[in-house]
């Protein structure tokens, strides 16, 4: 009899490791990687969901900022890390899409060496305006820039940037010509649109709220198919122009190749964390929209952006190297 359990016992313990692997996950800290400098939305919102992934995890997380190269930096230390699910990267829609249509030559292939996990928030784009404007509404916009002898000037926070490829969506779809005027940054935009020097640009909500609340810019449209509760009055740009949307999205990702096992439960963790109400109407009043979903739901959603917003790139012809 003890001649037969042995070998029974092993073979139990053998069917037995895997599971008992996967439910010790995770066995360290973790560590989430910011494309950005600290202080940034991206980086506080890390922190704010890595201070929940450590509650719920009973592990360490730590926020580590590795900025530069348009994402690129800290989008190469993922993919080459480990693929335990101990390191997750905060991507977002410059770093994990535009990225991808915009540079002729990375260092990485982006759509294959990254694990999408979940969607935290996506921030509509909203269409702002000085106060003095004469334009209250979109069509207000295009009607202005369709009567102008010379195009309308457009600020953005770069080429390539969800601000760049809102004016450029908005002069495809309004048949309008528009002019790009890039900035290195948002910083200088409002007081140059306030002072005159600029007609409009697209901007984050949680950005533009201050100066909206002040009363010196005011928003006529807003980049996605609904209209948003924190942004009461502003109706969805494609109420005018049909379809027509940009958001900014901020989700997290794993290297490629990590455990099925491992990708499910931060999904479940993160959706969890989500659907917290205090948290969730945290976002919200910033101008986020909550979209809690699965994995294979998140990875679905990239794939539509990919197309989506690189047909928008190829329209424009905009390439950087």
């Amino acid at each position: 009899m003890r001649k037969l359990l042995v070998p029974l016992m092993a073979v139990a313990m053998a069917f037995a490791a895997p599971v008992a692997r996967a439910d010790n996950y995770p066995a360290e800290g973790i560590r989430i990687v910011v494309p950005y400098a600290a202080g940034g939305i991206a980086d506080v919102l890390a922190r704010l969901v890595g201070a929940r992934m450590e509650a719920a995890f009973k592990q360490p997380v730590i926020v580590e900022n590795r900025a530069g190269a348009n994402g690129t930096i800290a989008q190469q230390f993922v993919a080459g890390v480990k693929p335990d699910g101990h390191t997750l990267l905060l991507g977002n829609t410059s770093t994990q899409v535009v990225n991808a249509h915009l540079y002729t030559k990375l260092p990485i292939n982006i759509a294959k060496a990254f694990q999408p996990i979940g969607l935290i928030a996506a921030s509509p784009m909203l269409l702002v305006v000085s106060a003095a404007s004469p334009a209250n509404t979109v069509a207000d916009v295009l009607a202005a820039a369709r009567a102008s002898a010379v195009p309308l000037n457009f600020g953005s926070a770069g080429n390539g940037s969800a601000s760049h490829l809102s004016l450029v969506l908005l002069s495809t779809q309004g048949k309008v010509a528009l002019n790009h005027v890039p900035y290195k940054g948002t910083a200088q935009i409002a007081p140059d649109l306030i002072g005159g020097r600029l007609d409009a640009y697209f901007d984050v909500p949680i950005t533009a709220m201050s100066l909206l609340k002040s009363g010196k810019l005011k928003a006529i449209g807003v980049a996605s198919r609904d209209a948003q509760p924190a942004l009461p009055g502003v109706p969805p740009i494609a109420a005018t122009l049909p379809d027509f949307e940009m958001t900014t999205w901020l989700g997290l990702f794993g290297p490629a190749g990590m455990p099925r096992e491992r990708v499910e439960r931060l999904n479940r963790t993160l959706v969890s964390i989500l659907a917290d109400p205090a948290f969730r109407q945290q976002l919200i009043d910033q101008g986020n929209e909550v979209r809690p979903g699965s994995a294979a739901d998140f990875e679905a959603f990239i794939a539509k952006e990919m197309t989506r917003i690189g047909e928008v790139i190829r329209a424009a012809g905009i390439k950087l190297d």
